[in-house]
């Protein structure tokens, strides 16, 4: 039986926006309380330019918002990071108890000595009532300051100079309202290949490009951003200098008050000598002074702590580029599991390049991926990265700027990416989503047009992914000659049985009965796929119809047996998506099936990843496949059929799996 316990049940079917939305625009507008009569300033080309703080351009940015399919689980943690920052201390309860202790023991003590004074002795309520500053007793419990965590984006912009005034526009926008949305952000500059190698030319175009950027910026944040080129020193006489930050304020200053720091991929050396400087060692060694500067920041005291929570790289090439999905684009990247995996494949790809890329383009991608393993291996395992095109950063912020209020019925508006992100965790799409299955628009006829997903890669340090046993590359696992397989759940040391058993009660909120399930799967077990610490985990079978002979291999059908994810591990870390990219690409890239529960609230997920389904009559089963020609085939198709009515469950609770 299959009745997974993901995140897309009942937690996201439930609950509203808009009491999140309201929040949301309080701590808004205190950050564009400075707004200015900018919203009419010309720029280069003469047209006129909204300033972020318009009522049409924060309506549309609650648009964004709403339209970022943002779960309540969510909205409640990224508005976390709004709660006002709390004061432990003396409470009024604490006080008044000790005023009563020493009540009590100023009367006990009258009346051992003969003294009873009645209710003469007893203070009035006002009396009792009055504060009472005593300097020993605020020593004695001095308040500690629970500190303003500050969140924080280091963002890499490559090859500014390609980009044309209206690109760059929109992406200022876009940076600016993720100003607004409480994300300070550090960029780092770096320019294309193009360029001379020339130190004094290259100081130039960046002075160029920054004052571009900087004017940009200033147009849609009242903050605006600061050229700052002496934030990054070099080592001495070394081939590979080792770059660090001397001057850790010179950045943090300015992003207290919602400055946007550009910095260029220059360093200087202690002696001052100017040097150029790889744009992936500047991101890493700012990565790093980041977190080291979060993680010894003492409790006591009223600094600000930082928070390193995303690595964005807006890069013309786009996404990591797949050769696996039909649209050619990681969606998501598993670090742990897939950094090596990608990396040979991208220079695959450099040897034998395409008609529209150069082995140049994927050199990039792959100091991209480098880039963002070396960040995030510093980071927390929440922090995540994103590759993304400047043109795709800034296509939604250029229809909010050109946007004029209509009357009647209108189009919606494509999502913005980086607020997605920003919101969510997630990518646009999930990872685990078919190519055909992708987000279409319709043209005004009501006609659908496929569209390819965003050129973006959300890549997370992730977890790794074990699969037992190995599946072979090619193929994946295939049926046993004999018809019987030899893996054992009880005595195999790979698998963890007590953690697995404990993994599958907590998925599913009931108890399985252990020695009946382990029994009826006893000799049919395909493999399992555990990702991360038994985070979750998939066990799949070889089931055979009962009218088909026990050893004929032709007749087992690849079954999908137990799919857990902990409840803890739920919503946005990808468990799910990992292990159904695993199973249908690795383990059974020929097909596979499993049923559930007709009214189970994850059969909408089902239905989006499955080849196709059906709903078995005089049951209450759901029964869905992979790969093709499936329904095409009789014999396969009432092997399907049979080999999902007839599984019987093994929970100890006895209850009918309805």
């Amino acid at each position: 039986m299959i009745t997974s316990t993901l995140a897309f049940g009942k937690a996201n079917a439930s609950g509203s926006l808009k009491p999140a939305i309201k929040h949301w625009k309080f701590a808004t507008t205190r950050n564009a309380s400075s707004a200015t009569a900018a919203a009419h300033n010309g720029n280069g080309n003469g047209r006129a330019r909204r300033s972020t703080d318009d009522p049409i351009i924060q309506r549309e940015l609650f648009m964004d918002v709403l339209s970022a399919n943002a779960t309540k689980r969510d909205a409640k943690q990224y508005l976390a990071r709004f709660k006002k920052p709390q004061y432990s201390g003396p409470q009024a309860k604490d006080v008044q108890a000790e005023r009563n202790a020493r009540h009590r023991n100023d009367q006990d003590r009258l009346e051992r000595i003969g003294v009873n004074l009645g209710g003469l002795y007893a203070p009035s309520r006002a009396i009792a009532d009055t504060p009472q500053f005593t300097r020993q007793h605020v020593q004695e419990k001095a308040a500690v300051i629970q500190q303003q965590t500050l969140h924080m984006a280091l963002v890499c912009l490559k090859a500014p100079e390609t980009l044309d005034d209206e690109t760059l526009e929109g992406l200022a926008l876009t940076l600016a309202q993720l100003v607004k949305l409480d994300m300070r952000i550090i960029l780092v500059m770096d320019l294309g290949s193009g360029i001379s190698p020339d130190i004094r030319e290259r100081r130039t175009v960046f002075a160029e490009q920054a004052e571009r950027l900087l004017h940009a910026v200033r147009r849609h944040s009242p903050a605006a951003s600061r050229f700052i080129t002496g934030a990054i020193e070099a080592s001495e006489n070394s081939a590979v200098p080792d770059l660090t930050v001397p001057m850790p304020k010179l950045l943090m200053e300015p992003l207290k008050r919602g400055i946007i720091p550009v910095i260029p991929s220059l360093a200087y050396t202690p002696s001052g000598k100017l040097i150029c400087a790889d744009s992936g060692q500047v991101m890493a060694a700012l990565a790093k002074q980041i977190s080291q500067q979060g993680s010894q920041v003492s409790p006591t005291t009223s600094a600000t702590t930082t928070s390193l929570d995303r690595v964005i790289v807006l890069d013309p090439a786009g996404g990591i580029p797949s050769r696996d999905r039909g649209d050619h684009a990681h969606v998501f990247i598993n670090l742990q599991q897939e950094f090596e995996e990608i990396e040979e494949e991208l220079s695959h790809y450099t040897g034998a390049c395409t008609e529209n890329t150069s082995a140049q383009t994927y050199q990039e991608h792959k100091a991209n991926l480098r880039m963002l393993n070396d960040c995030l291996t510093m980071l927390p395992s929440a922090s995540s990265g994103l590759i993304i095109s400047p043109h795709e950063a800034a296509t939604s912020s250029q229809a909010i700027a050109s946007q004029e209020p209509t009357l009647g019925a209108g189009t919606r508006r494509q999502k913005n990416t980086l607020i997605h992100n920003l919101l969510t965790n997630k990518p646009m799409v999930s990872s685990s989503l078919p190519t055909a299955r992708l987000p279409s628009a319709q043209t005004n006829t009501g006609e659908a047009i496929p569209t390819m997903a965003p050129a973006a890669t959300l890549v997370k340090r992730g977890m790794p992914l074990t699969i037992v046993p190995a599946p072979d590359r090619a193929r994946g696992w295939t049926a046993p000659e004999n018809g019987r397989t030899s893996l054992d759940l009880r005595n195999d040391p790979r698998i963890d049985l007590p953690r697995l058993v404990h993994l599958i009660n907590d998925s599913f909120r009931r108890e399985l009965d252990v020695d009946h399930y382990l029994n009826r799967i006893h000799s049919r077990i395909a493999g399992l796929i555990i990702a991360g610490n038994y985070e979750g985990g998939a066990i799949l079978t070889w089931e055979a119809p009962h009218d088909a002979p026990p050893d004929d291999p032709t007749r087992l059908v690849p079954y999908l047996d137990k799919f857990a994810v902990l409840q803890s591990s739920q919503g946005s870390s990808g468990v799910a998506d990992i292990l159904f990219q695993a199973m249908v690409r690795s383990c059974f890239p020929e097909g596979v099936c499993w049923r559930s529960r007709k009214d189970n609230p994850v059969n909408k997920w089902y239905f989006e990843r499955a080849a196709g389904s059906w709903q078995i009559p005089d049951t209450n089963w759901t029964m869905f496949w992979t790969g093709k020609g499936i329904a095409e085939d009789e014999r396969r198709w009432r092997d399907y059929v049979g080999v999902c009515e007839s599984v019987l469950p093994s929970w100890a609770d006895g209850k009918r799996p309805d």
